[in-house]
């Protein structure tokens, strides 16, 4: 069964964002100091900027990206919360780097720690997360090889779950975005500490710590509220920035930096870029109505319904026409289906479609019922 609704999109070109206005000969000067970068549209994945998106490099604390994301998966399997409390082992207290100075058998709740990790790049507490999650180190990193290649990743290998190591351990601009993408899409709530500007830990004690985010742009930059730093003397000054504006969410990843304040520089220009020229359109919104099912096999008619948002990134002033189809079939009580959008004509995404209620069947006696009802009693 299939059903086509067309959409006619005109787009007008809207005041540019930070009233900054880019050319095509500024386009191309884009993050030319860093070694390589990428601007992607968080919910689709959209690519707007690149350069050498797939060149294997350092991506020093950045490694924690993966690491949150471990994290966050472990407690939505219920393998601990954020109340949970932990207790530093000596090898995560013998953590160099930028640290909070856990000491040996010192106790710290999940909650604090990943707000260590987040806002100050706690190397110790990254590992006693890391620890708490499988149990030791190595195996997390196994993990994080696991699920790279699961997302997809072509040119990621992680050694640490810091990014203190040089050997063997690298990702790329590309590969990074579609972990940060994972991360942010599936688990939100992580931009609560990524935005944190400054807080304590240790607060009701004789020696509180003093939080001060890594990123100098938190707090500063209206929108952004992410997202990782980094930086060791291999791998120079990179960062990865997400930033809201215009209900849309931007990811930029750049490496290889030989300071700080350039890095900065770029990767907000890049961000700029990225809302001044493109835009976001939601085609259909999660739980838009396709259709309804009125059939003599079932009690109650079921309604077909989007699974998720369906969104296009397009640049501003371009104007199209969107159609979509659907198909689906009954399995047993469930529906199983997809809906296709297209853009002038071509295939842009499939996406699948459920239903808001129960497929309830009726058994014999009841389909007896019903035959007879709609052929004599109407």
């Amino acid at each position: 069964m299939k059903r086509i609704f067309s959409i006619i999109g005109i787009f007008t070109i809207f005041l540019l964002l930070f009233n900054l206005t880019v050319s095509a000969e500024e386009e191309l000067g884009l993050i030319e100091n860093a070694k390589s970068g990428i601007l992607i549209e968080q919910s689709t994945g959209a690519i707007l900027y690149e350069k050498e998106k797939d060149r294997r490099l350092s991506p020093a604390s950045m490694t924690k990206i993966m690491t949150l994301l471990l994290i966050y998966e472990a407690m939505e399997n219920n393998r601990f919360d954020k109340n949970t409390i932990l207790t530093t082992s000596e090898y995560a207290a013998s953590m160099g780097g930028s640290q909070v100075y856990l000491e040996p058998n010192e106790k710290i709740s999940v909650d604090e720690a990943i707000k260590c990790v987040c806002v100050a790049s706690a190397n110790d507490c990254a590992v006693l997360l890391a620890e708490e999650v499988s149990g030791s180190e190595n195996e997390f990193v196994r993990r994080m090889n696991e699920k790279s290649k699961e997302l997809g990743c072509l040119n990621t290998n992680f050694s640490d779950c810091t990014g203190l190591t040089s050997d063997n351990h690298y990702t790329s601009a590309y590969d990074l975005a579609i972990i940060s993408k994972e991360l942010l899409n599936k688990y939100p709530e992580v931009n609560e500490y990524t935005s944190i500007q400054e807080d304590y830990i240790r607060k009701n004690t004789s020696s509180p710590f003093w939080l001060v985010n890594t990123n100098k742009m938190i707090g500063r930059v209206e929108g952004l509220n992410g997202l990782k730093t980094g930086y060791t003397s291999f791998s120079g000054y990179c960062i990865t920035l997400s930033m809201n504006k215009d209900n849309m969410d931007l990811i930029s990843v750049v490496f290889g930096y030989s300071n700080s304040t350039t890095r900065n520089v770029e990767s907000l220009a890049l961000l700029k870029y990225g809302f001044s020229n493109y835009k976001i359109d939601t085609i259909l919104k999660k739980g838009d109505v396709l259709g309804e099912i009125d059939h003599i096999l079932f009690k109650n008619k079921v309604t077909i319904i989007v699974d998720n948002d369906i969104k296009n990134v397009t640049k501003k002033g371009e104007s199209f026409e969107y159609s979509y189809e659907y198909d689906y079939e009954i399995n047993n009580n469930s529906c199983d289906g997809n809906v296709k959008v297209y853009k002038d004509n071509n295939v842009i995404t499939n996406n699948s479609i459920t239903t808001d209620n129960i497929i309830e069947r009726r058994n014999i006696i009841e389909l007896v019922g019903e035959i007879f009802k709609r052929s004599f009693c109407q």
